[in-house]
């Protein structure tokens, strides 16, 4: 007889691939998923999950590249962020069809942030990928998402790890990418031939990453960066604390920058690493 779990799974941009590989461990130790509820990236593959379509949207993860993910960056001039949001999300469709959400095979809640009213708005019906459109649009770089005449951004935004949507659960594992106190560092880069492919993401990740160079101030993003980051663990811990959880998953804020979603081979296996480690503590978790 397999165990039941409820899965929550949180926001945290590229980092959130790790989700794959803890729900890969949790199946292959015979753990069957009641429930899921997530937040921008763990919506994406929580809701990848739910359908039924996990191994196929592995696979095209897996097939990501630097300049396959330059060119489903829709950019955009004016407005309310720097990219429209719209044509990943697209290309996605033409991989795993549009479903909706109470018709997936598991009960799955995405979150998102009414930005005009301060409150969160949970989707638990309707089309999963307006959903995901809404609950991923981060602040300043994805244009909000327009819904019931409000605007909608990033759930990360109010609820990074929302546990409080999980319905009487029997066991409950909850992945967070935004914690703080492990350092990862990222190995550097191999050097390679300079092409236009490789100067276009730079310029990317001047904008969007933490700038490496040493500096005495830290620029506009990376103040932003951190500053986000640092926010929504704490908005993590305040949630485990009032809904402890049977295992908690660590992935360290700093092991992926945002963007980095070339690097899902690696944040795959750091989801199950860590997901491995979290299994043998059986522990209520409270933080």
């Amino acid at each position: 007889m397999k165990k039941k779990i409820s899965l929550c799974l949180s926001s945290g941009g590229a980092r959130g691939l790790a989700h794959i590989g803890v729900i890969e461990v949790l199946l292959e130790n015979g753990y069957e998923i009641e429930q899921i509820s997530g937040s921008s990236i763990g919506s994406v593959v929580g809701s990848m999950y739910a359908t039924g379509s996990f191994l196929k949207f592995k696979k095209w993860v897996l097939g990501l590249d630097k300049l396959k993910i330059f060119s489903l960056m829709d950019f955009t001039i004016g407005g309310h962020g720097v990219m429209r949001g719209d044509k990943i999300f697209n290309k996605l469709k033409t991989i795993v069809g549009d479903q909706n959400i109470e018709d997936l095979n598991i009960p799955m809640k995405i979150i998102a942030t009414d930005v005009v009213n301060g409150k969160e708005i949970v989707f638990k019906k309707g089309s999963m990928y307006d959903a995901m459109r809404a609950s991923c649009s981060i602040p300043g770089l994805v244009r909000p998402f327009v819904y019931k005449k409000t605007q909608l951004v990033d759930g990360g935004v109010l609820n990074p790890l929302p546990l409080n949507h999980l319905l009487s659960p029997n066991q409950t594992l909850a992945v967070n990418l935004n914690e703080t106190k492990i350092n990862i560092k990222n190995k550097k880069a191999s050097q390679t031939t300079q092409n236009s492919e490789s100067s276009y993401f730079n310029v990317l990740k001047e904008y969007f990453y933490f700038n490496k160079r040493n500096r005495k101030r830290l620029s506009f993003f990376d103040l932003t960066y951190k500053s986000i980051h640092i926010m929504q663990n704490k908005l993590a811990n305040e949630m485990l604390s009032k809904h402890p959880v049977d295992f908690i998953v660590n992935i360290p804020f700093d092991s992926c920058y945002p963007l980095e979603f070339y690097k899902a081979r690696e944040m795959i296996k750091l989801g199950r690493e860590m997901c491995i480690k979290a299994l043998k503590n059986t522990t209520k978790a409270i933080v």
